[in-house]
Order: structure tokens, then C-alpha cells, then sequence
């Protein structure tokens, strides 16, 4: 059976420790109450009893009482043991007592006592022979207590007999008796502060502990635990330390992995995405050139055009059929972009002679249509991929060109050390909840689906793809009387 202990540890080891040294504490005064008196008794007997040996065997070599005595009783000790012979009727024949100089009559009781003793207890009686026997007796008269110890020296037909006072204990008894009881207080207080200056010692870094492992449960791996010592509990800090690391490190891999993980399914998804927009933009984009090239060479099969009219039909199927190669060119073109799998080759050139150069190339084209053309161009030098910022100009001016009503404005400049080319053409504004979307791709404001326009709708996607693979940004605005569409580097 398990039993939880509710509180703090802190209070559990100020518990513990507190029931444990005042057990303690209670088991010495019970022993000092109980069993010291009578181990210090139980002593005085088992040195009475030596003391009397050692006096008997050198009494038996040489008969000398005074003798016997000097040797037998350690000089420290002398004045505490009084020794007397008795024949068998318990007669004194003779006394060795070293207090001397206190008189005769203090010897005399003492000794008078000790045979009082005796005789109303029979000891002598119950000494078998060359054997000894110990007794603690309590005189009410005077009152003491004393140590008998008598031995049977059988071969002179006498009892040696050895005494001692036990006062001195006494009272030392029940002087520690008064004083253990102010100790027992004292004790008690002791134990109480050094309990808790013991517990909170060792719950400290117990609690630290459990501090970081918490922290470690909510992934929190900012805090390390301070190892201040080489026993258990710091094994243990350095090993939730060592753990701690690890599953950062484990986490953070976790993390990165996921991340790729993530960017992958997000770029397979996108992949998916264009692959659906592919198939569905060009089924639509080539349905109708395709419709319209399979008709026009039904016709010529079934010979209805005349001679005269061939050469107007199949200029009409080669053009269908540019439009077709420049829409697949396009897309290809805007799908290396958009994966990114398309490398910039750079070199630096002046492009305002990119912008004339391109806007030569419409020059017939704007003069049919009778748009007026303005540049207003200076001398710009970059480093890019001359070919696809060709093809950034080349599809702002096709754009302008054929959504103007008469005027279009080229500007090149610099401005904060930023080169700005616009395109201005005059017309009809862009709704404005619209000019986000010209974009993306295949996105057209005519959503009528007729050819006044005309387009793929790939043209501004694959600008803004060129311009942001170099790092620029592109813009459209709506201004007074027209749409200025731009790019900065």
C-alpha cells in the first residue's frame, strides 16, 4: 500500500526530520530516567566485585590488610571502598578503611552498618565457597545506599567483605533528572530550527528540479539547473540537463524537418495547382485556334475556297497558328518561372537603348493604329538578364498598345538610387476591385470572351515573375485618362 503525503516536500522533510530527533531526544531522557542508574550501579557492582578479587588475591600471598589494600583500590578510587574481615560467625576480626583522619566514630557506624546489613539479610550464608556475591542495599536511617560485595575465603575460614556509597549517584540523579527537563526544551527548539534550515537545504534543488522539469513538459528549454554538488541530486540535475539539450535539439530538428516537410507538400500542392491550370487554361486557349485551324482545312479539303480567296485563308491559319506557338512558348516560359527553375544570366547594359530598341520593333504597329509614342528616357545602366527584361518591355508595350485610344508615354529614370521604367497608355481605367488580379494568370478584364483585345492573358504574370526573380517589384495605377503600369530595380 502506497500512502501520499500531501504538502510541500519542504514541509515532509521538516516533519521527519523534526519526529526523528525529538524521538531522539525522548528515547535519551528515557534512558537517563529508566536505565542509567542502574548501568551506573550495574558498573560499581562488576568493580566492586574486581576490586574485592584483586584485594583477596593478594591478601592470600601475603596476609597483609594495609597491603592488600594499597595495591587492590586505585589511589583516585581509595577513599570510596572500606573492607572488612569476618570469621564465620560474622564477627569483625579485622577493618581497612582509609578514612582515617575523620575519627573513630564515623568508622564505626559505617562499619556497624555494613554488619547490620548482613546479618538481617543473611549474606554470608548465601557465599558459597572461594565464590562472590554482589548487593545494593538502601539505609533508611541515615539515609544512603550502598555496595556489599563479600567473597568466601574458605581456606582461613573468613569472609572478605567490600563496601561502597552509592550517595554521589544518587543525587547526581535526580540532578540531571531537574536539568533534562530544560535540555528537553532546549532539544526540542534546537531540533525545530535545525529541521527546517535542514529541510529547506535539501528541497532546494529538489524544487529546482521540479521547476525544470515542468518547464521541459510545456517544451519550455531555456533554464538549465545549477549543479552545485557531485552526490545524487546533482547526477540527477546533469542528467535532466544532458535530457533537456537533447530534446531541444531533437525538437528544433523536428521543427526544421517539418518545415521542409511542409514547404514540400505546399510546392507539390502548388505543382498540382499549375499542372491543373495548364491543362485547363490551354484546352481553353487552344480550343478556338484549334477549331478554327481544323475548319478552315475542311474547307480547303473540300476545295470550297476559290483560288482567288486561298492565300487570305491560310494567312488567317498561319497567324492562328503563331498565336498558338506564342501562348505554349509563353506558358513554358512562366512555369520554368514560377518553379524557379529558370537561371538569370547576368550582364550589365544601358537600358534606355533596350527601351529604343524594343520600341523600334512597333514602330509600324503604332503608326497603324495611329497612336501617338513618347519617350522620355535617360541613360540607365544595370546589371540583369538582357533577354528576359527584353521581354518585360516588350509585354508592358504590347499591353499598352493594344489597350490605347490613341497615346503612349514611355518613362526611364532614376530615383533614390532605384532605376523606374513606366508604360502610359491612354484609355479606360482598370476597376480598381481588378487591378490586383491582372496578375495572374490568363486573367483578363474582358470577360465577355470576344478578340477586341486579343492576348493570352500570360503577359503581366510572366513580368511580375522576371521582375521579382530580380529582385524588383512591379505596379499598376489608374491615372486621369489612362493606366501607367510599371517595374523598379
Amino acid at each position: 500500500m502506497i500512502v501520499k503525503m500531501k504538502g510541500s516536500i519542504v514541509k515532509k522533510l521538516f516533519l521527519i526530520n523534526t519526529i526523528i530527533l525529538i524521538f531522539f531526544i525522548i528515547l535519551s531522557f528515557v534512558f537517563q530516567n529508566l536505565f542509567f542508574e542502574k548501568f551506573y550501579v550495574h558498573k560499581r557492582k562488576l568493580e566492586a566485585i574486581n576490586v574485592l578479587n584483586n584485594f583477596v588475591e593478594i591478601y592470600e600471598q601475603t596476609s597483609d590488610l594495609k597491603l592488600s589494600f594499597e595495591k587492590s583500590v586505585d589511589i583516585n578510587k581509595a577513599f570510596g571502598y572500606r573492607f572488612l574481615i569476618l570469621d564465620r560467625e560474622g564477627n569483625i576480626k579485622y577493618a581497612v578503611n582509609p578514612v582515617i583522619d575523620k575519627g573513630a566514630k564515623e568508622n564505626i557506624r559505617i562499619i556497624t552498618d555494613v554488619i547490620f546489613r548482613i546479618s538481617t539479610d543473611n549474606l554470608l550464608s548465601k557465599v558459597e565457597e572461594n565464590s562472590y556475591i554482589s548487593k545494593v542495599y538502601y539505609n533508611k536511617r541515615f539515609p544512603i545506599s550502598s555496595i556489599i560485595a563479600i567473597y568466601n575465603l574458605s581456606e582461613k575460614n573468613e569472609y572478605i567483605v567490600c563496601s561502597s556509597l552509592l550517595q554521589p549517584i544518587n543525587e547526581a540523579s535526580k540532578v540531571i533528572r531537574e536539568l533534562y527537563i530544560y535540555l528537553f526544551i532546549a532539544g526540542i527548539i534546537v531540533t525545530l530550527i535545525i529541521s527546517l534550515i535542514y529541510s529547506k537545504n535539501v528541497s532546494r534543488p529538489i524544487l529546482e528540479i521540479k521547476d525544470v522539469a515542468d518547464r521541459i513538459a510545456n517544451l519550455d528549454f531555456s533554464r538549465r539547473i545549477e549543479i552545485k554538488s557531485d552526490d545524487e541530486l546533482g547526477m540527477l540535475a546533469g542528467a535532466i540537463n544532458t535530457m533537456s539539450e537533447n530534446l531541444k535539439n531533437a525538437l528544433d530538428s523536428l521543427r526544421e524537418a517539418n518545415k521542409k516537410l511542409e514547404e514540400d507538400i505546399e510546392k507539390e500542392k502548388r505543382l498540382e495547382r499549375m499542372r491543373k491550370d495548364f491543362i485547363a487554361a490551354t484546352s481553353h486557349e487552344l480550343k478556338t485556334p484549334i477549331n478554327l485551324i481544323q475548319g478552315y482545312l475542311e474547307a480547303f479539303k473540300d476545295d470550297v475556297f476559290e483560288d482567288k480567296d486561298k492565300d487570305y485563308y491560310i494567312d488567317i491559319l498561319l497567324d492562328e497558328t503563331k498565336k498558338m506557338a506564342g501562348l505554349v512558348n509563353d506558358m513554358l516560359d512562366l512555369s520554368q518561372l514560377e518553379l524557379g527553375k529558370y537561371k538569370l544570366t547576368l550582364e550589365e547594359f544601358n537600358l534606355a537603348e533596350l527601351v529604343k530598341k524594343v520600341a523600334n520593333k512597333f514602330e509600324e504597329n503604332i503608326k497603324s493604329k495611329n497612336i501617338e509614342l513618347k519617350l522620355n528616357i535617360e541613360d540607365v545602366f544595370i546589371k540583369a538578364d538582357f533577354t528576359r527584361i527584353e521581354q518585360v518591355i516588350t509585354n508592358y508595350l504590347t499591353n499598352a498598345i493594344r489597350h490605347s485610344t490613341g497615346k503612349v508615354e514611355i518613362n526611364l529614370y532614376k530615383e533614390d538610387e532605384r532605376v523606374k521604367f513606366e508604360v502610359v497608355n491612354s484609355g479606360e481605367n482598370i476597376p480598381d476591385d481588378e487591378i490586383e488580379n491582372i496578375w495572374n494568370k490568363f486573367y483578363k478584364i474582358d470577360k465577355s470572351g470576344n478578340k477586341r483585345y486579343g492576348g493570352t492573358g500570360l503577359g503581366l504574370s510572366i513580368v511580375k515573375n522576371i521582375i521579382e526573380l530580380h529582385g524588383g517589384q512591379v505596379g499598376a495605377q489608374n491615372i486621369e485618362g489612362g493606366v501607367k503600369f510599371y517595374f523598379v530595380l
